[in-house]
């Protein structure tokens, strides 16, 4: 029976222009890319997650303000997919709650969906009387969480059964200020909010990590599924400021997870307990053999990481240099640089795997396009040398499915 494999991607970026999710067929003999289409063009889909079993696929849209109002948060979509085709339908679509929703994660049990937001950046000044007459004013920023929705028997984006807010310091921490990236002009605040970036599972799917870049910290959590509740387990601080981390990934078979850094070339390793739900730093890593200082007057950092699942491997972009860093892993878990190699485009904020593990393929965000390479055995990479027309690549995921049946990976 023939195998065709798919890939989904979400397209985002910082310009108002059309993003949605581009559907590919994938050559897993080759390695080619061949567009069927974009559909949604008026979402920014700039996080995926893919629910194979089923023929699921969530995206995020990742936006400030309900449609036709000022503010109220981005929202979630959920897509049956066509093994035949690859085609999406809608199934619902749900309001995330808070604005930028920035991840999706599906618990294990297929029973919750877990987004987590990055929110706005912005402020108000508000008024306030005090008991005894005067008045003073409070700065009030948006609330960030991460929310736990349930899932439909139909697949679809059921109700909120939890939410746990994650708080900042309001502007008066003692590492608070206000950042500015100098290239997109896009504000970054430092330790004032918090802004969730991504929220994974461990493969025992018994706790979750969430990377909060606005305050500098690791949140580690747990699932209560009886009461359908969040546990908040640990939280872990970084001892750099502003090194904003972004992404995380679990080791297949070791008790270890990474966390790369959107504003610090270097990886932070931890031992977990997953019982317990907590973390403990055990090394960091640079990515970058020395120092290259700030390109377009800021500092190099980390956008998408992943590993390998034979967990040998693994694989970070990086941008300003628009480099992927293949890493190899350890026994103890420990990972070491071995090839800082071109993506071949500008700002890889995507990576994924081929389902048979031999290609790894790059979304390219700012040039629009994807490049795909060969994943030798010892984990290496050498690009094919194609470059594939995009809209502006932000996530990926495949989908194997037979003529007949769906294949889950």
């Amino acid at each position: 029976m023939t195998e065709k494999i798919y890939a989904y991607v979400g397209n985002w970026g910082f310009a108002p222009a059309p993003k949605g999710i581009s559907i590919f067929q994938f050559n897993q003999e080759t390695g080619a890319m061949a567009l069927i289409e974009t559909i949604r063009y008026d979402i920014a889909a700039g996080q995926l997650c893919l629910d194979a079993k089923n023929r699921i696929l969530y995206a995020v849209n990742e936006c400030g303000e309900r449609r036709g109002e000022i503010g109220g948060g981005g929202y979630l979509l959920a897509f049956r997919i066509n093994p035949e085709t690859g085609g999406l339908t809608l199934i619902n679509e749900k309001e995330s709650l808070l604005p930028e929703p920035s991840y999706l994660c599906l618990d294990k049990s297929g029973k919750y969906l877990l987004t987590c937001h990055c929110a706005d950046p912005w402020h108000v000044t508000k008024i306030k009387k005090n008991e005894d007459g005067t008045f003073q004013n409070e700065v009030l920023f948006d609330d960030t969480a991460i929310v736990m929705f349930r899932i439909r028997e139909d697949g679809g984006i059921g109700d909120v059964c939890d939410v746990a807010i994650t708080p900042g310091t309001g502007g008066n921490g003692p590492n608070s200020r206000k950042n500015v990236d100098p290239v997109t002009n896009h504000i970054q605040l430092v330790q004032v909010i918090s802004r969730l970036h991504a929220v994974v599972q461990s493969p025992g799917g018994g706790m979750f990590v969430a990377c909060d870049k606005g305050m500098d910290k690791l949140i580690a959590f747990k699932l209560d599924r009886n009461q359908e509740k969040i546990v908040i387990t640990d939280e872990y601080v970084t001892e750099e400021v502003a090194c904003f981390p972004r992404y995380g990934t679990f080791h297949p078979t070791l008790p270890v997870f990474y966390a790369n850094n959107e504003n610090l070339a270097q990886l932070n390793c931890f031992h977990y307990d997953e019982d317990a739900g907590k973390l403990e730093l055990f090394c960091k890593v640079k990515l970058l053999s020395e120092e290259v200082g700030l390109i377009e007057g800021k500092p190099v950092g980390a956008q998408d990481i992943l590993i390998h699942p034979d967990g040998r491997t693994l694989y970070v972009t990086l941008c300003g240099l628009n480099q992927i860093v293949v890493l190899s892993v350890g026994e103890d878990g420990i990972p070491a640089v071995k090839q800082n190699i071109p993506s071949g485009g500008n700002l890889p904020r995507g990576i994924n795997i081929s389902p048979d593990g031999r290609f790894l393929v790059s979304g390219n965000m700012v040039s629009g396009d994807i490049t795909t390479f060969f994943i030798h055995e010892n984990g290496m990479l050498e690009s094919t040398g194609k470059l594939y027309k995009a809209v502006s690549p932000s996530a990926i995921q495949f989908f194997r499915a037979g003529m007949d049946d769906a294949a889950a990976q």
